[in-house]
């Protein structure tokens, strides 16, 4: 099988999502508030709550109660998604023109305070006993918060030349680790797995999370990759990645190679040129940095699927898909 296609565990349950999402969606008032969520929850890979009703079907959660979860990530991944790209001046996603560039900031943080507030929803309706619910709750409100604060890191750490590989560690398990596993906590927490399992989860989390970001970005500097077939975004925005923390750092580079780094990434968005950006990566490419990541994010990708092995209760089946969706999270071409 191709490694950089959605396995199979996964995209055998993105009809069922999408249609779910399509119900849960279709009848929003007023209708332009409608409009702009449906926009915003349109497309992506939706690997989130693919993750979570996988798992959840594996240990035996029922089938409304995983779509309830696998909605409630995608709730709270859009209107995160919305949040960054006003704070980025990202004009494009998921190769349209993003929330706040076709429908008006305004109209666009209305969509995302709608979407954080049907998170909640969802563990609302769920027939669940009450402890189970606290304990979702619990799971939900704590990742709401570490990937706020993780993005607090992330705006401070732009074009920052003191930033460091540890500096980049915190921000990527804040805002990118309990992230990505928060659907198989829940799906773990309906299916009855202890404290302990949990946890263990969470760590597979810290470490697939970031291997998921950190492709990303190597795919952000790849032409019709990025955002809208326009590479190099996170240069523009001066994003603090593992391969700008690895830079900085880095003895391949000279003391003026460093401060031309940091100059082109604090450069405004609508100032960065095509040129800087290239020369930006060939800065990437002399530190080794871009090698540098892709050794992390199979590196991270290996370190999480351990971690998941050594959980006690596991099918050898489930394993077998686990790691296939760990290496697709490494080689994916998108």
């Amino acid at each position: 099988m191709d490694s950089s296609v959605l396995p199979n565990s996964l995209s055998s349950w993105k009809d069922p999502l999408e249609a779910t999402v399509s119900q849960r969606l279709a009848k929003i008032e007023p209708n332009s508030l409608g409009e702009a969520i449906r926009s915003a929850c349109k497309g992506g890979k939706r690997i989130r709550p693919l993750i979570s009703l996988w798992f959840g079907a594996a240990h035996g959660v029922d089938r409304d109660s995983s779509l309830g979860v696998a909605c409630l990530t995608e709730w709270l991944h859009n209107a995160f998604l919305i949040h960054d790209d006003i704070q980025d001046g990202d004009v494009w996603r998921r190769d349209e023109p993003t929330l706040w560039k076709s429908h008006g900031t305004a109209t666009a943080l209305n969509a995302a305070d709608w979407l954080l507030s049907a998170v909640y929803s969802e563990i609302t309706r769920l027939s669940v006993e009450d402890s189970v619910r606290s304990r979702l709750l619990l799971a939900v409100s704590d990742v709401h918060r570490r990937t706020v604060e993780g993005q607090q890191l992330d705006l401070g750490g732009r074009a920052d030349s003191q930033f460091q590989l540890s500096d980049y560690e915190r921000l990527v398990k804040s805002k990118t680790g309990r992230y990505l596993a928060l659907g198989m906590v829940c799906a773990a927490i309906l299916a009855g797995f202890d404290d302990d399992c949990v946890n263990s989860l969470w760590r597979v989390g810290d470490q697939l999370g970031p291997a998921f970001q950190i492709q990303d970005d190597l795919l952000d500097l790849t032409p019709e990759k990025g955002r809208g077939g326009e590479f190099g975004n996170d240069i523009r925005e001066g994003k603090p990645s593992i391969l700008f923390a690895h830079s900085v750092q880095s003895a391949s580079l000279s003391e003026a190679e460093c401060k031309r780094l940091v100059d082109i990434m604090a450069l405004p968005r609508v100032e960065t040129s095509a040129s800087e950006v290239e020369e930006c990566i060939g800065l990437f490419q002399k530190a080794g940095s871009i090698d540098f990541a892709r050794g992390e994010a199979k590196s991270r990708s290996k370190t999480g699927l351990e971690l998941f092995a050594s959980i006690s209760g596991l099918s050898g089946e489930v394993l077998q898909e686990f790691e296939m969706i760990c290496t697709y999270m490494t080689d994916r071409s998108r």
